[in-house]
């Protein structure tokens, strides 16, 4: 029981230092698009008649929606593209 114990906190331990840097760069890619794209509608929402303009929190939400939603299909792009290389390698 304790051999068994050992070897899935060590697979554990090599599943987390395998993916520590991709789940770095989602977060960071997340973060960086929303900057993006917050900054982008802030100055698209700025030239706006005052009674079309978005609040700041449905611009927030907005961004942070497109942020998370691109760096998602990413990041599941690469993962099919991976699968489709070891399948038919």
């Amino acid at each position: 029981m304790y051999d068994i114990m050992r070897q899935a906190e060590e697979k554990l331990m090599e599943v987390g230092v395998n993916h520590a840097t991709s789940v770095l760069f989602f977060i960071l890619s997340i973060l960086v698009i929303f900057s993006i794209t917050f900054l982008g509608l802030l100055l698209y929402n700025r030239n706006r008649q005052s009674d079309e303009k978005l609040s700041e929190i449905k611009v927030f939400i907005i961004s942070l929606i497109v942020g998370w939603a691109i760096t998602t299909l990413i990041f599941v792009y690469r993962i099919v593209m991976v699968g489709i290389s070891k399948l038919s390698g």
